[in-house]
């Protein structure tokens, strides 16, 4: 037993003194790391899948990107000041007059031969089945409907308001008709802007009037006559004339007047000048037949015979005046037209009670 013993012992030292120097020489030393290693080419059968490509939008559809161009939006049109919507409210609408259509310049497509041949067949039929009567329904050249009477209010933007009124009172009453013929800045000095000797002449040579109210003076108040300033008694007097120069165009025709004062105004210097246009007026009014002198102040006054922009009417407080203080407000203008009735009734100029 001892030699195999002994023969172990020596097997195991030299084992382990030949495992010494490698532990010698790697003590101290970084650690090695193994190196990378390639990987081979894929296969065709693992390449990579690419993904495949969406196809394009249709032409009909516009690319993404694409900067479409908007039209600009149009301006809006500037706020219209209050002056301007007061004379676009007040300025009279033109007249709408019958008559037939006009001509197009494109000539209208002719109907069908067969249509129009049974369309003569028929009159042709009608015609001789009653004879006489084709000539029967045709008017005569020149003749013309009959035309009602109508009011006619002239004069300046006064005017205007007051002719509206009248037209809605007498619109479908007892065969009377009404002409809101009011433009606003005229008067009966300034011929160059509006000739309302010219326009009268004209109404009573065409149309079947039944009277001529007038209001006007509030334009003429601010211009002079001749050099002669407004509101002076050489002015008065010159605007006398004048007025009753108007008013025998309508006495020669023999239409009926009826001339409306103007009513008191705020700024007290221009009321002075429409005081001495309402004195001219009445006194033209006096020497001419046919007219009728209506005072209008008392409606828009206090007792004390004073400007007001407002009045206790009916139980009720009403505004009777614009805030430029000459003009009035609609209800102003109703009330004062109330009164124009009364008074061309009792001239004989309209049926009572119209």
């Amino acid at each position: 037993m001892r030699p195999v013993a002994a023969s172990l012992c020596a097997v195991l030292l030299a084992a382990t003194l030949g495992l010494l120097p490698a532990c010698v020489k790697t003590a101290g030393q970084p650690e090695q790391r193994p190196e990378a290693r390639s990987e081979p080419a894929p296969s065709a059968a693992e390449a990579e899948v690419k993904p495949v490509p969406e196809p394009a939008p249709p032409a009909a559809a516009p690319p993404a990107n694409l900067a479409l161009d908007v039209p600009p939006a149009a301006p809006s049109a500037p706020a219209a000041s209050p002056e301007e919507l007061t004379k676009k409210t007040l300025e009279p609408k033109p007249v709408q007059a019958a008559a037939l259509p006009q001509p197009k310049s494109e000539p209208a497509t002719p109907p069908p031969a067969e249509a129009k041949t049974k369309a003569e067949d028929a009159a042709a039929a009608t015609a001789e089945a009653s004879p006489g009567r084709k000539a029967a329904e045709t008017p005569s050249p020149g003749a013309t409907r009959a035309q009602a009477p109508s009011v006619a209010v002239v004069g300046d933007s006064l005017a205007v308001g007051v002719g509206m009124t009248m037209a809605q009172r007498l619109e479908g009453g007892h065969g009377l008709g009404c002409q809101p013929l009011g433009k606003v800045s005229t008067g009966l000095i300034n011929k160059k802007f509006f000739d309302w000797e010219k326009k009268l002449s004209e109404l009573v040579a065409k149309e079947k009037l039944a009277a001529v109210v007038v209001v006007m003076g509030g334009t003429d108040a601010n211009n002079a006559i001749g050099g002669k300033q407004p509101g002076s008694p050489q002015w008065a007097e010159a605007y006398r004339a004048k007025a009753e120069s108007f008013l025998r165009i309508a006495s020669g025709a023999g239409v009926k007047v009826v001339w409306v004062g103007l009513p008191a105004m705020r700024d007290a210097a221009y009321n002075g000048r429409v005081g001495a246009v309402n004195a001219a007026a009445k006194e033209a009014c006096a020497a001419v037949g046919g007219c009728a002198y209506l005072e209008a102040s008392t409606l828009f006054t206090d007792a004390s015979g004073n400007y007001v922009q407002a009045k206790d009417i009916g139980g009720k407080h009403v505004s009777l005046r614009a805030k430029d203080g000459v003009h009035m407000t609609m209800t102003g203008y109703d009330l004062l037209c109330g009164q124009v009735l009364e008074k061309l009734s009792a001239t004989g100029a309209l049926p009572a009670g119209q």
